[in-house]
């Protein structure tokens, strides 16, 4: 197998696909965050925490 020179190491993505990954990843992490924001204050609405 000859080397490609668009592939980054070690994924064997390009740089392109690589970016496209990482997007995924940090759109999905932005997601999950509001979602536990969005829990957390919902948990603190319905207890007495500070009371």
């Amino acid at each position: 197998m000859a080397d490609d020179p668009d592939k980054v190491w070690p994924t064997g993505l390009t740089l392109k696909e690589a970016e496209e990954v990482h997007s995924y990843l940090i759109d999905g992490t932005r997601v999950f965050g509001v979602i536990a924001i969005i829990a957390h204050l919902l948990v603190a609405a319905s207890t007495p925490w500070l009371g």
